[in-house]
């Protein structure tokens, strides 16, 4: 309430401030009037207060609006019977007719702006003015009221329709914030899965060595050791980028860029001294596969290569094959492990994931078991994604 306070003080200013201007018009103009019209009595003190009295009329327009327009036409009617000419004392129950309007319903604002042409036509009259001349200004009256307020509801149409542009504009912007936090936070949900999920792997793969070997030669062992070593630091490294992404703390230029096509050399080097051996086929350029496409090649062949060392079992052996098929990018790796269980359920998250990879890039992504043995995932990536 305290806050609404200042918006009606405000109102009632503009209010009394409208009241004042067209009083002192009105009052200023009949005033030289008189001089000018031939026979037309002098203004006397019951002209003046009634002229003025327009005043304090027009100033409750806000919260007495019909009270403002019917006490401005009596006004402006009894200085009429009075012998004083038509003219400016039409103005203050004009205006009061125009600020009506949107403020009652057309049906009673119609019958209200007849009358008071017809209550002003006959105080005319009444003063000695012709038939002709009173319906003159009755019709100039219902004329200007009507395109005034005419173009005041046009105006209020307009108005409405950029506010509801505004709010429309307003909420899409929202949404798509919103769509943009969710994506995000899809990717880093994905990013992290793959980044820690392979690191893991290949760290559980290289303590399975080290501790196979630690029964051998020192050498081995300290190989394995150093793997572990270097795949932790790589994935705590990868994680702190994620989760500053996630916190907001991440600067431009902080996140590494995605590994592409020409770091999978080293990501089957990585499996392969794990212990999962992988054969590499790379039948296209790598600097020339946009790097959004290749990123996604990148983490859909370290994902599958992941699964393999997770669920293929010992002796199991992958292949891996990247090459461009017209305008796409095919991605295939293939094992030849004991496959996923029939009746597994529903996916796990890493092959939700690369499929939906491959579909945020309008492409494609299928999983599955192998007539002859193993797994098999295919990839069909669009070479310029939309």
């Amino acid at each position: 309430m305290r806050a609404a306070l200042p918006r009606v003080l405000e109102s009632d200013g503009r209010s009394a401030g409208l009241a004042v201007l067209v009083t002192t018009f009105v009052t200023l103009v009949s005033s030289q009037q008189v001089g000018h019209v031939p026979g037309a009595p002098p203004l006397d003190r019951s002209a003046y207060a009634l002229l003025l009295g327009t005043g304090p009329a027009l100033a409750l327009h806000r919260r007495l609006p019909l009270f403002a327009y019917a006490a401005t036409l009596a006004l402006a009617l009894i200085y009429l019977l009075g012998g004083h000419p038509p003219g400016p004392v039409y103005l203050p129950p004009f205006v009061a007719l125009i600020l009506l309007e949107g403020r009652v319903p057309l049906r009673l604002w119609a019958p209200a702006a007849a009358l008071g042409a017809g209550l002003l036509a006959l105080g005319d009259l009444s003063t000695g003015g012709t038939l002709l001349a009173a319906s003159l200004w009755a019709a100039g009256w219902l004329a200007a009221a009507i395109l005034v307020a005419a173009a005041l509801i046009v105006r209020r149409r307009f108005a409405a329709e950029a506010r509801a542009r505004e709010e429309l504009a307003r909420r899409t912007r929202e949404e798509e914030s919103r769509r943009r936090t969710a994506e995000e936070r899809l990717r880093i949900a994905r990013e992290m899965h793959d980044v820690l999920g392979h690191s893991l792997a290949v760290i559980s793969l290289q303590a399975g060595v080290a501790e196979h070997l630690l029964d051998g030669g020192q050498d081995e062992v300290r190989s394995a050791v150093v793997a572990i070593r270097r795949v932790s630091r790589q994935a705590l490294s990868e994680l702190r980028t994620e989760l500053a992404v996630l916190r907001g703390a991440a600067g431009p230029g902080s996140r590494s860029p995605a590994p592409g096509l020409d770091a999978l050399s080293g990501l089957g080097a990585a499996m392969r001294d794990a212990g999962l051996p992988v054969d590499l086929s790379l039948d296209v350029e790598a600097d020339a596969v946009p790097e959004i496409v290749a990123g996604a090649a990148y983490r859909i062949v370290q994902e599958s290569l992941t699964n393999v060392a997770r669920h293929a079992g010992p002796g199991a052996r992958a292949s891996v094959r990247v090459a461009r098929d017209g305008d796409r990018l095919e991605v295939e790796v293939v094992d030849n492990g004991r496959g996923a269980p029939a009746g597994g359920g529903a996916p796990g998250s890493g092959i939700s994931g690369m499929a939906e990879r491959a579909a945020a890039l309008g492409g494609e992504c299928t999983a599955a078991n192998r007539p002859e043995g193993g797994f098999r995932v295919r990839a069909l990536l669009p070479w310029n994604p939309t």
